[in-house]
């Protein structure tokens, strides 16, 4: 057998036995690979829509079924469209598509190896040294992190090398087509990843040019690698053209860079020690490392040899130093959020120093021994150092340092006994091998990680995407004409990483959780508050709002069969009953773990608006804009936002209807320690004054009582200063909180407190979509001092000795969990419950610090007295102001609504790339609609082109004249013409590459 045959045979052995051993755990653990996270929310509904059109030969245009609508292309380039993995699931039966899932994601690891190995046999490493780098490189920490929650990421793992591998051939003086091949599939994959990859080739290209000095002049080489760089980047045209415009015009557009973060926070230093060997570690800024023993000797081997490997050298301090930094992180994620992804770009170097070192087994001397031991040493007491000077390790991260500590000793016992190459590379490979199965097994094993308990169970996957709706979809899909659906608030508990079910059930659900999400939408949520945006769902449930629904088409709400008189519903919206009056209903169809519990019923509104229909006229928009987002969408049933000329359409005033609700703040201090008598009581209820959870009815000093140490005679002073401090907040914020709701705050214990907003005219609130708007809101957030003081208040109240090594466990967790700002906003009222979250400022998606919130709590034609206002996560809360806004809904929106849904396209069709109708009006009109707006969207009048604009912020309209018209609107993808015009000048340049390469060759022979 040849070397090359060979090294692919033992590579490929050594991958099936690591493989059955490593991802074998999950026969015993009865898991998928499906996380159930973005694992259940994207990658395997969106995998199970992909395979519908592959089947249907339909991946370009537009569909109704992703949220409001979007573009396939643009939406779907991110995650499968570029990856030629993916298309490997046409050939899976559509009954084992979750099976299909997980084979892909060991096929996508299979050839990142693959891959690495092609790279280093260029590189002429000795096949001892190719295996073991081979196989640290496939199943390196990140590659197995991924592999179970974003498979796609492993796409770069097999590009990169590739990539590598291209530019060393031209350095190498040979043919450039295999760098363009392999830019092409870079380009194409993801434009994510391509962005991360080209500065990646960069900085390997001017490394590796140091490195080697090539014999070929500058100006060649250059020419040769921009050439390559030309061609691949025509050959992904296809996709990359319509993605990075799909990018530019998409809600991440605006993202915050790094955060915010000049430097990460000081508990992100603390724990960077312990991530670079092990796995299962809760790592903020997706540092995920699980760097082999042998790497990590590796790396100290090359370092020491500094000038000899210096360019090597330079990258691994490159990468070492980037992750010190979060504008290195930020630049490296498109100047937006600080995220470490980057890091996938080290595992080769890392890789590349293991080679190097295995390559000089037989070369060690005493002193890079010594550099092995010391640097192991030095890295078990940094971990040390940074715990507190404790080891306080989940079990699973000593099987790591142990192995490391027995990797150096057969490392020292090979060069004192003289062992031969192979009998060492023999030990070291079952070292690695072993290290590599305890790296996964911190993330699969529900004995060592986390992640583990994080998987969906063996089929549940398939099981819930076909009961989600308990069936209920069956009722929604026979109504005629083209309509919208959402799921009521709380109708899985958990909505967070449910939001794309919807999409493969033909419901037309408007919630949607994509990573490019269209930035007209974005827009257009946000210009009414829609308290549920997020970059990457920028509708979600509409908030449950009425107005907002309507104006989207919301035709149907699933609800829970529990919900029924106990949940505020969207006015409007009733129950959907069967011919006999009884209420129709869905048996729950449960899943495990994921269902909730109870049947569900379905409401309907008959005001929700067709998708496309004429507003006679227009709104002003300096006037719109000084509106607040409780106006603006009630504004937008009175007349359209239009952008642009609108001859012959006259403008509406708007005038609100909408009333402000006068209220009283009152601080519930029920459970706040203010005062020596309820020390006693707070003690008497086993250390804590809230009755429902009081483990206590009386006092007593000898059984029922957990602490039995109720006097307050022995520590009075102090205790009279702690309640008096409560005393002294209460009070101030009484007097913040006069003239309405400003401040929030925690009492000494930093135990949130919880108030009461008290309408001062209830019966103003009947009849009404209540909502509270919040405006500049501003966080204080737990310092490490707040915590360490509220724990010795604790302490004090508890009659609890506060000791020095308390005190010093204390401040151990305080700086390993500073605070980075999330907090969770809970408001509660008649029939309903609402609020919102902040994501804190390690959120890597969606962090956008909320200023202005205003929140649904619901219709009633009840007056409403108390609202419940509860926060959690931060010390305190304040705002500029706080409103209690109510909106009247009732005959008066019902007949406005009425006639804008007479004034709908009349023979209105929806098909996937067009949508047709008649209008008919006596004056010029604005066709609106709640199509999100893209400038692929093209409008015939007659048969004529017209302009579209858009309407209402973020929707596709145009002006009419007055008459009949017969419109059409037809779709098709921004740049996907010109893309494929460039692909095919790519394929043109390749073939016309492969030429000259050939005849060069050819010429060189004779």
């Amino acid at each position: 057998m040849k070397s090359s045959k060979r090294g692919y045979a033992q590579y490929t052995l050594a991958f099936i036995v690591l493989t059955m051993v490593l991802y074998g755990i999950f026969i015993l653990t009865g898991k998928s690979f499906i996380w159930q996270g973005d694992g259940l929310a994207q990658h395997y509904p969106i995998l199970v829509r992909f395979y519908e059109w592959l089947h249907q030969g339909s991946l370009t245009g537009w569909s109704w079924a992703l949220g409001l609508g979007a573009d396939k292309v643009t939406t779907f380039s991110y995650y499968v469209l570029g990856d030629p993995f993916a298309y490997l699931i046409y050939f899976v039966p559509k009954a084992h598509l979750e099976m299909g899932y997980n084979l892909l994601v060991l096929v996508r690891l299979y050839f990142s190896g693959l891959a690495f190995l092609l790279f280093a046999r260029q590189r002429s490493f000795r096949p001892g040294s190719q295996l073991l780098g081979t196989l640290a490189y496939t199943f390196t920490g990140f590659s197995l992190y991924v592999s179970i929650r974003h498979p796609f990421f492993l796409l770069p793992m097999i590009l990169f090398p590739l990539l590598a591998y291209g530019i060393d051939r031209v350095y190498a003086g040979k043919s450039w087509v295999p760098l363009a091949a392999f830019a092409g599939l870079a380009l194409v994959g993801n434009f994510y990843f391509a962005y991360i990859l080209a500065i990646g080739s960069l900085v390997y290209a001017l490394l590796r040019y140091f490195a080697v000095r090539p014999a070929l002049k500058v100006p060649t080489l250059i020419g040769r690698l921009a050439t390559a760089g030309v061609i691949g980047l025509l050959l992904a045209g296809i996709l990359f053209v319509p993605s990075v415009l799909g990018v530019l015009n998409s809600t991440r557009a605006t993202a915050n860079f790094a955060n915010g973060y000049v430097l990460y926070p000081f508990s992100y230093y603390l724990r960077l020690s312990n991530a670079v060997l092990t796995t299962g570690n809760p790592m903020s800024f997706w540092v995920n490392l699980g760097l082999a023993g042998l790497t990590f000797l590796s790396i100290l081997y090359t370092l020491r040899h500094f000038r000899q490997y210096r360019w090597l050298n330079i990258s691994l301090l490159l990468v070492m130093g980037g992750t010190l930094v979060p504008a290195v992180a930020a630049i490296m994620n498109g100047g937006t959020t600080p995220s470490q992804r980057w890091l996938l770009l080290g595992s080769l170097g890392f890789s590349l120093a293991l080679m190097t070192f295995c390559d000089h087994l037989g070369d060690l001397t005493r002193q890079d021994l010594t550099t092995l031991l010391w640097g192991t040493v030095g890295l078990l007491v940094a971990v040390w150092a940074a715990n507190g000077f404790i080891y306080n390790n989940h079990p699973h991260d000593f099987v790591m340092y142990g192995l490391l500590l027995l990797t150096v000793m057969v490392i020292l016992i090979a060069q004192i006994d003289h062992w031969t190459r192979p009998k060492t590379l023999g030990i070291l490979l079952g070292l690695l091998s072993l290290n590599i199965v305890a790296n996964g097994y911190g993330y699969f094993s529900p004995d060592s990680g986390g992640a583990s308990q994080q998987l969906t169970p063996w089929g549940v996957a398939t099981k819930f995407q076909k009961n989600y709706y308990d069936g209920a979809q069956k009722t929604v899909k026979r109504q005629k004409g083209f309509g919208r659906s959402v799921l009521s608030n709380q109708y899985y508990y958990a909505n967070e990483a449910k939001t794309n079910m919807g999409m493969n059930l033909g419901t037309h659900d408007i919630m949607s959780y994509f990573s490019i999400e269209n930035g007209a939408v974005g827009a257009f949520s946000q210009a009414v508050d829609n308290s549920q945006f997020k970059m990457n769902k920028p509708i979600n449930q509409a908030d449950s709002r009425t107005t907002l629904s309507n104006l989207l088409g919301v035709r149907d709400i699933f609800a829970r069969t529990n919900q029924r008189g106990k949940q505020a519903f969207p006015y409007g919206y009733k129950v959907v009953k069967r011919a006999n009056g009884k209420v129709l209903t869905y048996k729950d169809r449960p899943v495990h773990n994921f269902g909730n519990n109870y049947g569900t019923i379905l409401y309907r509104s008959k005001n929700a608006l067709p998708l496309a229909y004429l507003q006679t006229r227009t709104l002003d928009h300096r006037q719109f804009d000084r509106l607040d987002g409780t106006d603006r969408e009630q504004a937008l049933t009175t007349g359209a936002l239009f952008d642009g000329a609108t001859t012959g359409v006259p403008t509406t005033h708007y005038r609100s209807a909408n009333r402000e609700i006068g209220y009283t703040v009152v601080a519930d201090d029920s459970t706040v320690v203010d005062s020596l008598g309820k020390v006693a009581l707070y003690r008497q209820r086993g250390n804590q004054l809230d009755p429902d959870l009081a483990t206590t009815t009386e006092a007593s000093l000898r059984q029922k009582n957990q602490d039995r140490s109720v006097s307050i005679r022995s520590d009075k002073a102090r205790l009279k200063r702690l309640a008096k401090q409560n005393r002294t907040l209460l009070a101030k914020n009484r007097q913040a909180n006069l003239a309405g709701l400003t401040a929030m705050t925690s009492d000494n214990q930093n135990q949130p407190i919880t108030y009461k907003l008290e309408t001062q005219r209830p019966q103003r609130t009947a009849k009404t979509e209540l909502y509270l708007e919040l405006t500049g809101i501003d966080v204080q957030r737990l310092s490490v001092q707040d915590k360490y003081r509220g724990q010795a208040t604790t302490n004090a109240f508890q009659n609890q000795a506060f000791t020095g090594i308390q005190r010093l466990n204390v401040l151990r967790r305080a700086l390993w969990n500073q605070n980075d700002g999330a907090y969770t906003f809970n408001v509660t009222s008649f029939h309903n419950f609402t609020g919102y979250s902040q994501l804190g400022q390690t959120n890597l998606s969606d962090y956008q610090q909320k200023q202005r919130v205003l929140l649904n709590l619901g219709y009633s034609r009840k007056p409403r007295k108390t609202i419940k206002v509860t926060f959690k996560g931060v010390k305190g809360l304040t705002f500029k102001s706080a409103r209690l806004i109510a909106v009247p809904l009732g005959s008066a929106y019902t007949q406005r609504m009425q006639q804008l849904k007479r004034q709908k396209l009349q023979g209105l069709r929806v098909r996937n790339n067009q949508v047709t109708g008649t209008a008919t009006a006596q004056r010029a009109t604005v066709l609106t609609t709640s199509i999100p707006y893209s400038s692929g969207w093209h409008l015939t009048v007659d048969g004529r082109s017209t302009p579209t604009a858009k309407v209402n912020v973020g929707f596709v309209g145009a002006r009419l004249p007055a008459g009949t018209h017969t419109v059409k609107l037809t779709y098709r993808t921004p740049g996907l013409r010109l893309g494929m015009g460039l692909s095919v000048l790519g394929i043109l340049g390749l073939i016309g590459g492969l030429v000259l390469t050939k005849r060069a060759k050819n010429t060189k022979d004779e």
